[in-house]
């Protein structure tokens, strides 16, 4: 598979996960569905990272604490934003999700001391215009809590991400993927057996498991696969422009999937959120 087609594959999964996660809250407690969801993802990948000494690296030296940081900074989040999905739509999560980017240019801006351009500003204003739509729409009903927990929870995968980038460049995809489910599978597992002990939602029917096996294999997993996929075949800047169109897909998915009604203000705020961060990308392409 060609870094491009990873790409494009990678979108349409990453499209789908709140929807997917949506589905899985109707029968599973969103602790119990997440920590599993990445146990089954974890698994999925096992056969490659028993290949090639890829699981020595995953569980033994530097590597290892990083992954695990890794796990735990994509896990924690991951996790936050199942539990949004109970208050929340997924074409709202998906838009207020795309403030991540303005993490990575803060924390960028906080490593390295230097501070944001007035075109970095603008663009980070038009992503955080889009989400405040988003927000003030939802003040009146219960979604608030849900996108408020998306909006505070976000930084978080660009601190993954940056962790990310320290690692050895001969760490293929498999083991980065692999380490990062299989130490978030580990860091969640007592939580959620915390929760199955207290009463949370599990359900055995097919329907159900159904569901589950799809958060695990393709939320988890290949989602995770992909990505890292295509980042070692295409330019980074490049990459994360095209993954930002994904909220498109989803509001698409999800008027055709469910049949919620599309508002003016949510494409109004996806559309300052994508155009926002799209410019942003761009504007960290023409620095590097």
């Amino acid at each position: 598979m060609t870094p491009m087609t990873a790409l494009v594959v990678d979108v349409l999964i990453t499209a789908l996960w709140p929807l997917i996660g949506a589905a899985g809250l109707r029968d599973y407690g969103a602790v119990p569905f997440m920590s599993a969801g990445m146990a089954l993802g974890a698994l999925s990948v096992l056969p490659w990272l028993a290949l090639e000494g890829r699981w020595r690296r995953v569980v033994s030296g530097g590597a290892a604490r990083a992954l695990a940081l890794m796990g735990l900074f994509s896990a924690a989040p991951s996790l936050i934003y199942v539990i949004a999905l109970a208050y929340t739509t997924p074409v709202n999560a998906v838009i207020l999700a795309q403030v991540e980017i303005v993490y990575s240019v803060i924390i960028s801006a906080a490593a390295l001391g230097e501070k944001p351009t007035l075109k970095q500003s603008l663009a980070s204003a038009l992503v955080i215009g889009g989400t405040a739509l988003i927000v003030a729409r939802d003040l009146r009903s219960p979604r608030w809590r849900g996108d408020l927990m998306i909006l505070g929870s976000a930084w978080m995968y660009q601190v993954s991400h940056a962790i990310s980038k320290k690692l050895p460049r001969d760490l293929d995809s498999w083991t980065l993927a692999g380490g990062r489910l299989f130490y978030g599978a580990l860091i969640l597992a007592p939580a959620a057996a915390w929760a199955l002990s207290r009463g949370a939602r599990w359900s055995w029917a097919p329907g159900p498991l159904g569901t589950l096996a799809l958060e695990g294999v393709l939320a988890c997993s290949a989602n995770i696969v992909l990505w890292y996929v295509a980042l070692r075949g295409l330019d980074l800047s490049k990459a994360t422009t095209i993954m930002l169109s994904y909220p498109a897909a989803t509001l698409v998915f999800s008027w055709l999937w469910t049949h919620e009604p599309v508002a003016g203000v949510q494409v109004a705020g996806l559309a300052a959120t994508v155009g926002g961060a799209a410019w942003t990308a761009r504007l960290a392409a023409q620095a590097s």
